[in-house]
């Protein structure tokens, strides 16, 4: 369990409470259709319109009409108005909100004698009742019977056409930051604490009691290890474009985006436990799944990725996690999987089959039953909409203008058909890749996830996968709108951790492409304020994200590590410059949605680059894992093979034998927090320059079949040692018959004398940012490495290369340690200036250390191209001499050998030779 410190939780309180605040500034600006307001360019009708406002009226008009008319019509009243068009969830939630507001302001007026409001209920029969209420504007209504005017706000009919009240407006915006802070917030408070849970014990001070900070008196404010928690529950909490849609637009998004991020905490939870356990998660995650998508019909956009991981999880075996479940289990697991997803919608579903419209009652009773549900989909998913709303940044849209014009190219019957084509092969990759990933089939590294983040590999997986799929049905599929794209965005958000430069650059995209939404709800000062408070909040924590074990520069498309790292700046300039144009040009008048179009085409250009780097982080972190082979060799009976003890007292290391296999029993005190048995097997690879001093070692060529004596090659083979001065070792593994380095003492002495240099950081001083975790992460076969070696090498690297006693070098790729204090100054002195600075030390020295103030990562990257280029000169040097050794020794054994045969020949025959 996690103990968070009492300054980290006060912290964290602190930052709901400020995300609380800015949903509150947000709500006081306009909302949605305000005043019918429907943008600079739009002109209201003369005549009267069939309906009022935007958003916000329709919300505020399910209220109505849930409370008052009963449940046979909520989908059949007056369509035309705002018709309930979401799923039943939606219109039960309208309900208790209609519920709770006429009771407050009934309430009210007993209590304090207030005005019952009923003098402005008329009936819909009336035939002036429509004309009057168009024409009653705010003035004539009343706007000082405090809670009581909750009462009018749902009054039915006569709260139409503009009930915009101050009380009322106050009510509806409370119930969506209610439902925001109980429903999201929560979620992303608990997926939160789980992906940060690695972070734990990355810094000795997570080590310490809690008041160990006051008993001390430094400065520090959080412990290093629950840092990271702050900083991604800071970035989840501030996405500018779900305040904005949600709080200002007026939304409630953050419900059924609560309701998939716990669907995702549950159905995950229990995916790598040791033991054999129930498959209650995905059961609760299935129904809190389904929940959300009878919330909002658009977490379809989540479903396929959902689907395809619960199915890989009906055939995945718990126990040990080697091998699939059998056929009956998986059948079961699926069977109450979908049992449970039958009875969440038939509870949510059954009262509109079981009340039917009065209107069809006399009909029969299969058939009304039926209209009642085919109502609902009809009004769910309105095909007769077209293929898009307004300017989305999505392919169909970008297809629509000239000279594509795909609308008029393709029959409209056809356009539905063309959608879901394309949306099914977009989602086909992620879908597959979750699904081996839910039966266990794929895995960090090829292997079993590490023992600190494997019960956050499948919710980090399902992350990407969510996203994945939901951009799919944004770029491809049929009747999407601008809001759409706050789907992928509440996974995303929760990558900051794993993929900050993309995480970033996605929340920013996002909330640029609602701009043309966002200037019809006349919300652009709150759009710049948003955008400003969560620039200034990554500003200050993007560096330190990339300093985490968790970072991955792999899976993170837009770092530093690929050419791809410029386009999130190309991004940021395209976006400003729009904004630029859009302020300063007027756009023709044959052309008055030029901007618009522009946003849409270059939204959806950058959309689709966000695709493909969803896709591209799925395929970094997972690798096939062949489970015959896996089990073939765990049946081999190797020789040795550790098993980790549950307690965590300290304990000898002691061996027993147990039939023919010697099992090692480590605890976890022997093992260290650090040391773990996928770590240990990570350190048995070889690095690449004790690969190649294996293969040098064996003799190429056996010249000395015939006489053993005589031309033996291996001689000059064997007379080179390994640069890490040892035995020459396996090419593809390291002996598993030696066990001197597993019980972590080495490392323990190396990395005692590591921090006593300044190289890693002991978490009570100022100075290196790396710790041992971090190290171990990247460069695992520090495990096993002697103490003197990787010390000789951290003390070149710390005075390399001006000379002083910086660890910065070390910080970009503690790789570097790995090698011999001889190899890297070699590379860095010798080999390195004669290939890129034409021999020029000096030179040399000056372009590292400017890229270690500019770009670490670069300047690590050099050295280590340095190190290996002179690795490999030195290799071949060695070769060509043993061959040329090697060489001569034979021609003087042939020759010898030649001249021994003919004198034997001669003397045989009893004649003399020219030689003899």
């Amino acid at each position: 369990m996690r103990i968070l410190s009492v300054r980290t939780r006060s912290l964290g309180v602190a930052i709901i409470s400020f995300a609380l605040l800015l949903r509150i500034l947000v709500g006081v600006h306009p909302h949605s259709g305000q005043d019918d307001y429907q943008g600079p360019t739009r002109i209201s009708a003369t005549k009267a319109p069939a309906k009022y406002g935007g958003d916000y009226e329709a919300q505020r008009h399910w209220m109505e009409l849930t409370y008052h008319l009963p449940i046979s019509e909520w989908y059949y009243h007056d369509l035309e108005y705002w018709g309930l068009d979401y799923p039943p969830l939606t219109a039960y939630v309208s309900w208790a909100c209609g519920w709770a507001a006429h009771n407050i302001g009934s309430f009210h007026d007993k209590a304090f004698g207030g005005a019952g409001g009923t003098h402005d209920v008329c009936t819909w029969d009336d035939a002036v009742c429509a004309d009057r209420m168009q024409k009653k504007n705010k003035k004539g209504r009343s706007t000082s019977r405090g809670l009581g005017v909750l009462k009018d706000l749902v009054a039915l009919h006569s709260s139409r056409w503009g009930f915009e009240e101050s009380g009322g407006k106050l009510y509806i915006r409370f119930t969506v930051l209610l439902l925001d802070s109980l429903v999201y917030m929560s979620a992303v408070w608990a997926i939160v604490v789980r992906l940060t849970k690695e972070e734990d014990g990355a810094n000795e001070d997570a080590k310490k009691p809690q008041s160990a900070d006051a008993n001390k008196g430094d400065d520090t404010i959080v412990p290093n290890s629950q840092r990271p928690w702050l900083w991604l529950l800071l970035s989840a909490l501030l996405q500018p474009a779900l305040i904005l849609i949600d709080h200002g637009h007026f939304q409630y998004n953050a419900v059924s985006l609560g309701l998939f991020l716990w669907s995702l905490h549950f159905m995950t939870m229990d995916a790598w436990k040791s033991e054999q356990s129930s498959f209650v998660g995905p059961v609760l995650g299935s129904v809190l799944f389904s929940l959300a998508l009878n919330f909002k019909q658009m977490e379809l956009y989540h479903a396929p990725a959902i689907f395809a991981y619960l199915l890989g999880r009906c055939f995945r075996r718990q126990k040990n996690n080697i091998q699939s479940a059998g056929g009956m289990e998986a059948v079961g697991r699926f069977f109450a999987l979908g049992l449970t997803v039958i009875l969440t919608f038939a509870v949510l579903w059954a009262p509109f089959a079981m009340y039917p419209r009065a209107a069809i009652a006399s009909t029969t009773a299969a058939h009304s039953r039926l209209d009642g549900i085919m109502q609902i989909l009809r009004r769910l998913f309105p095909f007769n909409r077209g293929i898009f709303e307004g300017k989305v940044a999505n392919l169909w849209c970008a297809l629509s203008v000239k000279p594509f014009s795909i609308r008029q190219r393709l029959p409209s019957d056809l356009l539905p058909l063309a959608a879901l084509g394309l949306t099914l092969v977009l989602i086909l990759p992620p879908c597959w890749i979750l699904f081996k990933v839910g039966r266990g089939d794929v895995s960090a590294n090829g292997d079993k996830p590490p023992s600190k983040s494997k019960h956050n590999y499948d919710v980090r997986l399902l992350l990407w996968g969510t996203a994945a799929t939901s951009l799919a049905f944004f770029l491809a599929s049929f009747q999407v709108h601008e809001k759409g794209i706050l789907i992928p965005l509440a996974p995303i958000s929760l990558l900051m951790t794993q993929a900050p430069h993309f995480a970033s650059f996605f929340a920013l995209l996002s909330t640029w492409s609602l701009w043309p939404l966002l200037v019809i709800d006349r919300l652009t000062d709150a759009y710049f304020c948003c955008l400003v408070i969560y620039l200034c909040m990554d500003s200050m924590i993007r560096v330190p994200l990339t300093q985490l074990p968790s970072y991955d520069e792999k899976v993170d498309i837009f770092s530093d590590r690929y050419v791809t790292k410029y386009i999130p700046t190309l991004g940021y300039a395209a976006m400003v410059l729009l904004h630029l144009l859009e302020w300063f040009v007027v756009p023709p008048q044959r052309l008055p949605d030029l901007f618009p179009v522009l946003w849409s085409l270059v939204g959806c250009g950058f959309f689709c680059l966000t695709y493909l780097a969803t896709l591209w982080a799925m395929a970094t972190q997972c690798k096939a894992v062949n489970k015959q082979e896996e089990m073939q060799r765990a049946g081999k009976g190797a020789k040795a093979r550790i098993q980790v003890g549950e307690s965590f007292v300290w304990s000898p290391l002691y061996n027993t034998r147990v039939g023919q296999t010697n099992v090692l029993y480590l605890s976890s005190a022997d093992l260290g927090s650090d040391i773990t048995p996928e770590l240990l097997a990570k350190a048995k690879n070889p690095l690449p320059y004790e690969v190649d001093n294996a293969r040098e070692a064996k003799p190429i060529l056996n010249l000395s079949a015939r006489d053993p004596g005589t031309l033996s090659l291996a001689d000059g083979a064997d007379e080179y040692v390994g640069s890490a001065q040892s035995k020459p070792i396996a090419v593809d593994r390291i002996d598993e018959s030696d066990y001197s380095w597993k019980d972590g003492r080495i490392w323990k002495r190396t990395e005692q004398e590591l921090m006593a240099m300044g190289v890693l950081s002991n978490g009570d001083s100022p100075g290196s940012k790396l710790t041992s975790q971090m190290a171990l992460a990247k460069a695992p076969q520090l495990l096993r490495l002697p103490t003197s070696q990787v010390v000789a090498a951290a003390a070149f690297l710390l005075s390399y290369p001006s000379g002083g006693n910086s660890t910065t070098l070390v910080e970009a790729d503690p790789g570097l340690l790995s090698y011999c204090a001889g190899d890297l100054r070699y590379g860095v002195e010798d080999y390195l200036p004669t290939m890129m600075f034409m021999g020029n030390q000096t030179l040399a020295d000056i372009q590292i250390q400017t890229q270690l103030s500019l770009m670490p990562s670069m300047a690590a990257q050099i050295v280590r191209m340095g190190v290996d280029g002179g690795l490999q000169e030195r290799m071949i040097s060695r070769a060509l001499g043993s061959a040329s050794q090697a060489s001569g020794k034979a021609v003087e054994g042939v020759v010898a050998e030649t001249g021994r045969s003919y004198r034997e020949y001669k003397r045989l025959k009893g004649g003399k030779g020219s030689l003899g």
